[in-house]
């Protein structure tokens, strides 16, 4: 994968990060929609496409990137096209090291957490990808998901997501009426 290539799949990667469905897009888009079941059904469309665009970044990040680490050197090199105080400082390799250690937890087979999905099966995605309440399960889903190869783990995860997204856009519809009623009571 060319250097340029590389880096793109990293500032995608980011730009999914701002572009948080729960937080961003259901708050933007739901002005332009009247009923709660089309804005449901335009924001799971789009809310399962980010699952599934990380789905195969976590894929390319554990079996590609990560896996062939040596070829970073090749990165590094087009670091210091940019700026040689990227290495100097060791930032790149902070970087790396960060991602390894922060994603043991869902790549280690031996691993806790890796246990208790597995064991889970299905039910265990369709929950980590409905779960309302502890942010971060569907990432663990996806990471889990990739690291392991099971596309049908993924399946359950996005249908899981697409209840998730129906109680988002509930909660959002919700704040809305709470704020039109304030500004007609208070005149704001």
């Amino acid at each position: 994968m060319g250097k340029w290539r590389e880096a793109s799949v990293f500032i995608g990667a980011g730009l999914l990060v701002v572009c948080n469905v729960d937080w961003v897009i259901i708050p933007l888009l739901k002005p332009f929609f009247h009923s709660l079941w089309s804005l449901w059904l335009v924001v799971a469309i789009i809310a399962n496409i980010e699952l599934i665009l990380w789905y195969h970044f976590w894929r390319w990040f554990f079996t590609k990137w990560l896996a062939h680490r040596r070829s970073i050197e090749q990165t590094i090199e087009f670091a210091k096209e940019i700026g040689s105080e990227l290495k100097a400082e060791g930032y790149i390799d902070r970087v790396v090291t960060y991602f390894e250690h922060t994603f043991t937890w869902a790549s280690n087979p031996e691993g806790r957490l890796f246990k208790i999905v597995k064991a889970w099966g299905h039910a265990g995605m369709l929950f980590l990808g409905f779960e309302p309440f502890v942010f971060g399960g569907r990432l663990v889903g996806v990471v889990f998901c990739a690291t392991t190869g099971w596309t049908s783990g993924l399946y359950m995860l996005v249908i899981g997501n697409s209840v998730h997204v129906l109680v988002s856009v509930g909660t959002w519809e919700a704040i809305f009426v709470v704020w039109r009623y304030a500004i007609a009571i208070f005149g704001m």
